[in-house]
């Protein structure tokens, strides 16, 4: 009798457990529902250049979450997926286990993610010169989240420009002549 009853218990326990899983992971999977991506971008980012005079780039991705939820939205993992033109699996990726150190609000952002491939291009060219060479493969990339234990869901697709530099950086290559120019600190 003393053995039935141990065996019920141990029986209950394992289905709270599940059962206290599977409403967490329902939960996790309505917050992972309302999030979106802000402010997606994605460009290629000089590495450096070796001993052999070999140039490498990388393609990076950057963007904020959204959480259109009405609480706060904690431990929101990211992972991002580079891929080649000619190749069907993944080339390269990233990850990060949290994109804020604090929940976030409903209705706010997280602070700007960026993601950096594991993979880089190499060639001889100069890193502008590697867009317009003939083996070149374009590179697209798909944003995964999760929210806790929830599944990944993919937020959000694009193939990286063949561009070096975040998207802003031209303001700060060029001067603008229209401004009178900066003085400069007596040294």
């Amino acid at each position: 009798m003393l053995m039935k009853h141990a065996v019920l218990c141990q029986f209950l326990a394992g289905v709270l457990l599940v059962s206290a899983v599977s409403c967490t992971d329902a939960e996790s999977e309505a917050l992972l529902a309302s999030l979106r991506l802000e402010d997606f971008a994605s460009y290629f980012a000089v590495i450096g250049k070796d001993e052999e005079g070999n140039n490498f780039i990388r393609p990076v991705v950057r963007f904020r979450v959204l959480n259109g939820a009405e609480q706060e939205v904690g431990y929101v993992q990211a992972m991002a997926i580079f891929k080649r033109e000619l190749f069907d699996e993944p080339w390269g990726n990233a990850f990060t286990y949290s994109v804020s150190e604090e929940p976030i609000k409903p209705g706010e952002a997280s602070d700007l993610v960026t993601l950096r491939s594991d993979k880089n291009v190499i060639s001889k060219d100069s890193p502008q010169q590697m867009f317009v060479n003939e083996k070149w493969e374009e590179v697209t990339v798909e944003i995964f989240i999760r929210v806790g234990p929830s599944s990944w869901q993919s937020l959000g697709q694009m193939q990286v420009p063949k561009k070096i530099g975040a998207p802003g950086i031209e303001k700060f290559l060029s001067p603008d002549t229209t401004e009178d120019p900066a003085v400069l600190p007596n040294l």
